[in-house]
């Protein structure tokens, strides 16, 4: 069982690690997390060069508060855990020789001890997105908001996941990773990198997927389930059950899933926040915990709650980062619900989904950003999320994931 992370850490954790991105498709894209610049050149659209296999089927896992997938990597293969990220792009793990890493619990990835490890080749389609070092190896560096970064070589590996025939695993070759061998700052110890899977050429997704198997689905299990595994599906072994709503894909700021966000409602009433409020979207991000709004709609959001709470004279708890929370007072019954109206859709957030609780207090498990808003993991809790990449769009709904993806 995943330890829980202590309630402020929690709250504060945002580790969409990858997706800021310099001289990529805007400069202008925001951190889902820490702010990251990925130093590569422009990338096209449409590059897959292989084929996505629909009988993987890769366990996500509840780990301290992140959700997290295993892949093996390397010939002969080893273990690794990645966290779990739609706000990312190139996925890596740390690499030896390392000239500083942070501690994780299993060995680093050792590329001499790999047969099918190789650089990334410069007549590789990939190698015109990085730049190259005097010695001919493709470079990314990795910047973190926080202070933290990352940087590595470019490189090809095998990757493999479970399949849907019980024991077997299916291998996907040739996949374009960083292998990261300079790193600041600390990272839990049962991780070893980040699996990118956002809109990229350079995600996981991207990669692999031709336009039939863009497509991928979860449903996250909440935090307080005793059963912290579920299952990622791909291409026609996505479920697309009756009851989702769906919303189309913005395409004109970043790679990430962005959709076009109109009001927000608190338990049935209209916050009538201006238009042009939410100019950049509303990102769908499994790698950051909590979620995000805007400032001038958080602000307006802690107004209307502030009122709710007074009306039954619940005592506000004062916290460090200025998070709205208040005595969790076990008779207590009356919390709001939160709807994000969506164009097309929208998206219902009940209490488990809006709050966080401990034994003596619940805090609101949305942060205030200066033009960020995001819907994180924390409330996509229950929450069938289907990405069609292919027909530019995002469903949900939600459902009881451990009766159907229980991995």
């Amino acid at each position: 069982m995943a330890k829980q992370m202590p309630f402020l850490l929690f709250i504060a954790l945002h580790l969409a690690l990858l997706n800021s991105c310099s001289n990529s498709l805007s400069s202008s894209s925001e951190p889902t997390g820490f702010s990251v610049k990925l130093i590569r050149k422009n990338i096209a659209q449409n590059t897959s060069i292989y084929y996505f296999p629909n009988t993987i089927h890769p366990r996500i896992t509840l780990t301290n508060s992140l959700y997290t997938i295993e892949a093996n990597i390397g010939t002969p293969s080893t273990k690794k855990t990645f966290i779990f990220d739609t706000g990312s792009e190139l996925t890596w793990t740390q690499c030896t020789p390392c000239v500083n890493c942070f501690n994780q619990d299993s060995p680093l990835f050792d590329p001499k001890k790999s047969t099918s490890y190789k650089k990334l080749p410069p007549h590789h389609p990939y190698a015109r997105f990085f730049n190259r070092s005097n010695n001919g190896d493709s470079n990314f560096h990795l910047l973190y908001r926080t202070g933290e970064s990352s940087s590595g070589i470019v490189s090809t590996e095998s990757f493999s996941f479970p399949s849907d025939k019980r024991g077997s695993r299916e291998i996907v070759k040739g996949l374009v990773f960083g292998c990261a061998n300079n790193q600041k700052g600390k990272f839990a110890g049962s991780i070893t990198g980040v699996m990118g899977m956002n809109r990229s050429p350079l995600s996981l997704v991207g990669q692999v997927g031709a336009k039939l198997s863009q497509k991928f689905s979860y449903c996250l299990p909440p935090i307080t389930s005793s059963v912290k595994t579920t299952l990622l599906r791909f291409g026609n072994n996505v479920k697309t059950g009756r009851g989702l709503r769906e919303t189309s894909f913005i395409n004109n700021i970043d790679y990430n899933y962005r959709v076009n966000l109109l009001d927000i409602s608190i338990s049935g009433r209209r916050l009538n926040l201006p238009n042009g409020t939410f100019t950049r979207g509303c990102m769908i991000d499994v790698g950051s915990t909590g979620g995000y709004l805007e400032a001038r709609a958080y602000n307006e959001v802690v107004r209307v709650l502030t009122r709710h709470f007074e009306r039954f004279k619940l005592p506000r708890v004062d916290v460090q980062g200025g998070l709205l929370c208040y005595r969790n007072v076990r008779a207590f019954r009356n919390y709001p619900n939160m709807v994000f109206h969506f164009q097309g859709g929208d998206f219902e957030i009940g209490k488990e989904n809006l709050f966080h609780f401990s034994s003596v207090r619940f805090c609101l498990a949305m942060q205030k950003h200066d033009e960020k808003t995001a819907l994180g993991s924390f409330q996509q809790q229950n929450v069938r999320v289907v990405y069609d990449i292919g027909n530019q769009k995002v469903m949900f709904g939600k459902e009881e994931c451990l009766l159907w993806d229980r991995g």
